[in-house]
């Protein structure tokens, strides 16, 4: 049990903003935990696992029960990779990174049931009654959409996606017949591998009869679960998102943003933590490994100079920044590539703000298309008795120094917002994500999938950007841990 006013370390991730202060950095959580003490440390480790996130902890913990000797590297000072949870001096929550999960994503349900945790909190981005507003620009007025309207566009928009995944005459199902088995579903349907050379925008263009309107509603709809340009993101990411809710629109919807742990994200981090028997060091950047055939020929070396040595290693760097570690030897071309070329970030950052602006039919607004820092922002419960909005941010605007920008907040809605505080981690500028996820650009299946998933020598690539089935999400970190794990242990006890 977590306690929220006790006294907490602060991370450096994050900033808040008040009126009274302005910008303070760092932020309060119990995801920052100490290091093994240096004494205890040892030069050569079973395996080492890169990275403290979900997979990198469960991986630890699960290599640890095995009887192996691990060494758990971070390069922040805390817990959770890009996924946190931080907390007010009154005790108010704040999820920083990843925050919803569901019982259709059966691999962090299963971890959430094993520590207790299974207490949720439902987020409802639009409530019965709730008005639409949208804006693209700073000058622009504030526009307002009824319920009535909102919900006619819903219903086009159902019916638009519907037909957007229809690419077999059956809506799609065929298609990716195992969503969390992407050979299996390869080998059994070529349509599949024919399917991911389209981008959203080719699959689009394939329906001759829409109109302009419909086709801008639809591309920005599709794209809208990826935060990038339809023309970059591949349809089939769409398409198995779908297959992993049994093509149910109403089942996605919940299973991507509707149910958060009520003790927060932190809970279950710490809790396999606790369970991790091994040794573990933060704010431990690594430079490099290096591999050679001796017994402990895996060679780990830290930006301090610190060299640990191990039989195999787990990394889990996020797939968009692995080109900053040195590999020796070199990762191939292909990998490269797959890395660079075969995937493009979703730049966003989130920011949560609270105001005193009496929001009693909820809040939703859209942004995108224009100016201002923000792709979008709903309300989502209340902090110290005041509607929390939860944005999404557009990269490059400074909102952590720039008090103009961060007000802008204050002229969505048309009688205005009065911002009392904001806190956010700009994930898009953070150089150990590079992003919030890696979203996979159209042939990714035939030019890289297999390079990409296969390990380099005795270095085994883990984490949600390498899942088969929630691609993205928390519960694609632990598919990939256990996947990873198992080879690991098989490769260690031949």
């Amino acid at each position: 049990m977590i306690d929220k006013t006790a006294e907490m370390s602060r991370s450096r991730d994050g900033f808040v903003w008040t009126p009274q202060s302005g910008f303070s950095y760092g932020l309060r959580t119990p995801a920052v935990v100490s290091s093994t003490p240096h004494g205890e440390l040892s030069d050569k480790y079973d395996v080492i696992v890169i990275g403290a996130g979900f997979a990198g902890l469960s991986a630890a913990r699960d290599l640890a029960f095995a009887g192996k000797s691990v060494l758990l590297v971070e390069a922040r000072d805390r817990i959770g990779g890009r996924t946190w949870t931080a907390y007010s001096e009154k005790g108010e929550s704040y999820e920083m990174g990843g925050t919803w999960i569901h019982w259709q994503q059966p691999h962090v349900f299963a971890e959430v049931q094993r520590y207790g945790l299974d207490d949720f909190i439902e987020t409802n981005a639009v409530p019965e009654g709730c008005t639409i507003y949208s804006k693209a620009n700073a000058t622009d007025p504030v526009i307002s959409r009824s319920e009535q309207e909102a919900n006619k566009t819903l219903a086009k928009i159902e019916m638009l996606m519907a037909r957007l995944l229809d690419v077999d005459g059956k809506g799609g199902r065929t298609v990716i017949p195992f969503p969390f088995d992407t050979r299996s579903s390869m080998r059994n349907n070529t349509l599949y591998s024919q399917i991911d050379e389209l981008s959203i925008k080719d699959r689009v263009a394939q329906m001759t009869d829409l109109s302009q309107e419909e086709r801008i509603m639809i591309e920005a709809h599709a794209s809208s679960f990826f935060g990038i340009p339809s023309n970059d993101a591949a349809f089939s990411a769409v398409l198995y998102t779908y297959a992993l809710c049994s093509f149910d629109p109403k089942t996605t919807e919940d299973a991507i943003m509707r149910y958060k742990l009520s003790k927060g994200t932190t809970s279950l981090a710490l809790a396999i933590l606790n369970d991790f028997k091994g040794h573990r060091i933060f704010s431990s950047l690594v430079k490099s490994i290096s591999l050679t055939d001796e017994p402990y020929g895996v060679s780990v070396t830290l930006e301090s100079g610190k060299e640990f040595n191990s039989k195999a290693v787990i990394t889990t760097i996020p797939m968009t920044v692995l080109s900053r570690t040195e590999f020796n030897p070199p990762l191939s071309f292909l990998r490269q590539a797959a890395f660079k070329e075969g995937v493009v970030p979703t730049k966003m950052g989130k920011l949560l703000a609270t105001t005193s602006t009496n929001l009693p039919g909820g809040y939703n607004i859209v942004c995108d298309g224009g100016s201002l820092p923000f792709a979008s922002a709903f309300a989502d419960g209340t902090r110290n008795g005041e509607p929390l909005l939860t944005f999404l941010t557009h990269p490059g605007h400074k909102l952590d120094s720039d008090e103009e920008k961060l007000r802008l907040i204050e002229t969505l809605h048309p009688q205005g917002l009065t911002l009392t505080s904001a806190r956010a981690h700009l994930w898009s500028e953070d150089p150990l994500a590079g992003g919030i996820m890696p979203v996979r650009k159209a042939g990714f299946l035939r030019k890289y999938y297999e390079e990409a998933h296969r390990p380099h020598g005795r270095v085994y690539f883990c984490g949600s950007d390498f899942a088969d089935g929630w691609r993205g999400f928390i519960s694609g970190a632990f598919e990939s841990s256990y996947r990873v794990t198992r080879e690991v242990l098989q490769h260690l006890n031949e």
